[in-house]
Order: C-alpha cells, then sequence, then structure tokens
C-alpha cells in the first residue's frame, strides 16, 4: 500500500506537466488540450468504487491516522495569486487585464457550477463521514488556477507553469491526507479544472464578440447619499 501513498502527486504532476507544454508547442491537434483533463476525470472514474475507497482508508489510517492541516483551504488559490503576482511584477501575459478578468469570470463560473451541481446531484460520503465529496472543489479551483497561469504565462515563464501544477497537485494529496475526498473526487476535481479553462478560452472570444456587436450588456451606475450601486441588464 506504500506505492498509494506517492500515487496522486506522481499522476497529476504528470498530467499537469504535459498539460503546462501545450501553450508552448504549435496547434497540430485541436485535440491536445483535452487529453490532460479527459485522462484525469476517466482515471478518476476507474477509481470510483468501493474496493478504491477501502484502499485509501486503510492508506490513511496507517499514514495519516491524526493528520489536520488546514494549507488546503488556502493552497487551492496559489496558482491565481502566483499569476496576480506576477502581472503586478510586469511580467508578459498572453492576454490584458480586462481579457483576462473575464476569461477568468467565465472559467470560474463553469468549475463552480460544474463541481457544486454534481456534488447536491451525486450526495456521496467524504471519508470523513460528510456530504457532498464528489468531486473536490479545492482541487477544481487549484487547477483552474493552474491551467490559466500556464496559459497567461507559461509560454514566457514555463517555471512558473510547473510552480502551479505543483501546487495544484499538492491541494489534491492535502485533500486526500485530511481524509476530507477519496481518489476519485480529487481526480476529476483536476480535470473538471483543466477544462473549465479551456472551455472559457473557447468560448470567451466569441462572447465578447457577440456582445460587442449588439451591445446587449450595459450597466449604470446608481449614486445616491446613502448607498453606492450598480444596475446590470442583457437585452436578447
Amino acid at each position: 500500500m506504500a506505492s498509494f501513498k506517492y500515487l496522486l502527486l506522481v499522476g497529476l504532476f504528470f498530467f499537469g506537466r504535459e498539460h503546462a507544454s501545450f501553450g508552448q508547442e504549435k496547434k497540430s491537434s485541436k485535440l491536445k488540450p483535452w487529453i490532460a483533463p479527459l485522462s484525469l476525470t476517466l482515471s478518476g472514474l476507474a477509481f470510483y468504487n468501493q474496493s478504491a475507497h477501502d484502499k485509501q482508508l486503510t492508506w490513511y489510517h496507517e499514514n495519516y491516522p491524526t493528520f489536520h492541516s488546514s494549507a488546503d483551504d488556502f493552497l487551492q488559490y496559489s496558482p491565481t495569486l502566483i499569476q496576480i503576482g506576477a502581472r503586478l511584477l510586469g511580467a508578459k501575459a498572453q492576454h490584458k487585464g480586462k481579457e483576462q478578468l473575464g476569461l477568468f469570470l467565465v472559467g470560474t463560473g463553469i468549475y463552480v457550477i460544474s463541481t457544486q451541481g454534481l456534488k447536491r446531484i451525486i450526495n456521496e460520503t467524504r471519508p470523513n463521514g460528510s456530504e457532498h465529496s464528489f468531486p473536490s472543489g479545492h482541487t477544481a479551483t487549484a487547477f483552474f488556477g493552474a491551467t490559466v497561469l500556464a496559459k497567461e504565462l507559461g509560454k514566457e515563464y514555463p517555471w512558473l507553469a510547473i510552480t502551479g501544477y505543483t501546487l495544484a497537485a499538492g491541494t489534491g494529496y492535502l485533500r486526500l491526507a485530511n481524509n476530507e475526498h477519496w481518489l476519485s473526487d480529487v481526480l476529476v476535481g483536476a480535470g473538471i479544472g483543466i477544462a473549465s479553462a479551456e472551455i472559457a478560452y473557447c468560448i470567451y472570444p466569441k462572447l465578447k464578440e457577440r456582445f460587442a456587436k449588439s451591445q446587449a450588456f450595459q450597466w449604470e451606475p446608481r449614486i445616491a447619499p446613502n448607498y453606492y450601486a450598480a444596475s446590470f441588464s442583457y437585452h436578447f
């Protein structure tokens, strides 16, 4: 069972490293960006069974019976914070501030809706007995941030992409060590995080173009003596 201890870090770092290199290669295939999320998701589904759960519980009790850390609550945001910090220090990114914010918001909406929706539909019991285990939202957040980091800064600064995916893998591993998630939750969460970033980069330019042409999206600030607000509207 000792090999299980390293399974997550090895698997996630391998897929993350391969994914980080996509931005540095010529687009020879439209399928390449989807290899990592699909592989992670299928791997997670392969571990979605009672036998894998029993082995993980044995591994946990043999290695981390008294372990507890809240580091994963903060580590999940570290790839995004690295990107923000690098941008503030003048790092050259693929998109400007407004563009990147739009991409980030679209991708965040995708992975949050996906993970939270699946949690409530499936309602898998966590290893510690609590609810809403599948998939891991922490891991999805971390891998989404790592993928955006790789896309924006990975071409110019490949070591930042590697750092982001390593931190994301560490987040997933801590979710296991804290007995918060099954391996299947973490792997599928990682797949959702990467896929959400890829989808955002695919659809955001089209959404932006549509809004620009139709001027359908409007916002209006409102200022009064005792409050500040803004109204948003979209005309179909």
